[in-house]
């Protein structure tokens, strides 16, 4: 599957037929996106939008977002501007869910943007408090951000976006899934059910995975099926029930 760079985003297959477009927004740390490998999967008819975050990797030369909200306008400009008037699959893991949630907002406000569903993966409902533990378990996946010599990592970045994260606690309208590994210590299939709070639309599923908090480094193919299910199911939304 060819891919190719557009502004903050890297396009997995041919986007430009596509009624629908799974779009990928990256965990804390990221750089490039963990999820291609996840795209590849997809099938020719279902392409993939990597969104990446300015000041690194590729994008080492453009301005760093300060903040959750910062990031979100930016990557839903370019969605709406590259990949008008397509049905969006946003999927977001961990701080990437956040993303994902706050993109959702910003599309739903404009016109020819249609959000199709929300996939949030890996983390506790918006507005919950950041926990500790996590800065302390990450710790570890730190990468060193070479812009900045000595300076904050990635990581540390990124986990400083989310503790500063506030929100208002506005309710979309986009169909709602949640995944998660089973044994995740940092968000349970119990607290991320707390997601349904946060949508007005259908409910399509808790999606449980094997593994821990970063179960979708593996097992592509069992995700990769649950995402275009997420996708067939979101195209009739009257059979599906209200998010309760």
């Amino acid at each position: 599957m060819n891919t190719r760079a557009e502004r903050s985003l890297v396009i997995q297959g041919d986007a430009g037929k596509a009624d629908d477009i799974v779009v990928f927004l990256p965990p804390a740390g990221a750089v490039a996106s963990p999820y291609l490998p996840i795209g590849a999967l997809l099938q020719d008819t279902l392409p993939a939008v990597h969104c990446e975050t300015p000041g690194r990797g590729r994008l080492a030369n453009e301005e760093a977002p300060g903040s959750v909200h910062g990031a979100a306008d930016r990557w839903a400009a370019d969605l709406a501007e590259i990949v008008p008037g397509r049905r969006l699959h946003l999927v977001g893991h961990s701080l990437g869910a956040l993303y994902a949630y706050e993109v959702t907002l910003r599309l739903e406000s404009r016109p020819h943007c249609e959000v199709a569903s929300l996939s949030a993966s890996g983390a506790r409902e918006p507005g919950s408090t950041p926990r500790s533990l996590l800065a302390t378990a990450f710790a570890a996946l730190r990468t060193p951000d070479r812009q900045q010599g000595a300076g904050e990592h990635w990581m540390d970045r990124d986990l400083r976006m989310r503790g500063e994260y506030r929100t208002a606690h506005q309710v979309v309208r986009a169909p709602l899934a949640l995944l998660c590994g089973a044994s995740d210590p940092f968000a349970t299939p119990a607290e991320m059910e707390r997601w349904k709070d946060f949508t007005s639309g259908p409910y399509l599923g808790m999606f449980t995975f094997r593994g821990g908090h970063d179960y979708y480094l593996s097992g592509e193919q069992a995700i990769t099926d649950v995402i275009s299910r997420v996708v067939e199911h979101s195209r009739h939304p009257e059979l599906i029930p209200r998010s309760q």
